[in-house]
């Protein structure tokens, strides 16, 4: 593809000489050349257009524009990795904390029962000593 055929409208020459002296030789310029103009019949359709598409850039090297995008997708893809990562380390810190949490409560709970079998047994041998004591003096009175 020349200059001339690049201008905006047929008939007038190209405005940007100085431009396409040095465009010319980059990859995206020179495969241009090479590419055929769409049939209107191919314009129409349109359907499949994205893989057709997606195959023809292949070669092309990749724009400004879409390498900022694949840049940013890229960083967002690792800060959300990052964050998940940071959640799925937080909820093992909850659940590891919870299930102390669990174990202390079960240990005070097992405390606190032997201390009442314990609190138990005392009464129920002070009662048993009572009784001795008020056996014999019924015994001392007889």
């Amino acid at each position: 593809m020349r200059y001339k055929e690049m201008a905006a409208s047929e008939g007038k020459p190209f405005p940007f000489k100085h431009a396409w002296a040095i465009l010319q030789t980059f990859d995206k310029w020179k495969l241009r050349d090479q590419e055929t103009a769409p049939k209107k019949s191919t314009m129409l359709k349109m359907d499949d257009s994205e893989d057709e598409e997606k195959e023809r850039n292949l070669s092309k090297p990749e724009g400004t524009k879409k390498g900022k995008q694949r840049v940013k997708m890229e960083g967002e893809a690792s800060s959300l990795r990052e964050k998940m990562e940071q959640m799925m380390k937080a909820r093992e810190e909850l659940t590891r904390k919870t299930l102390k949490t669990k174990i202390l409560i079960t240990e005070k709970k097992k405390e606190v029962k032997l201390a009442q079998v314990e609190a138990k047994r005392e009464e129920e041998k002070r009662k048993a000593d009572l009784e001795e004591r008020m056996i014999k003096v019924k015994e001392a009175k007889v």
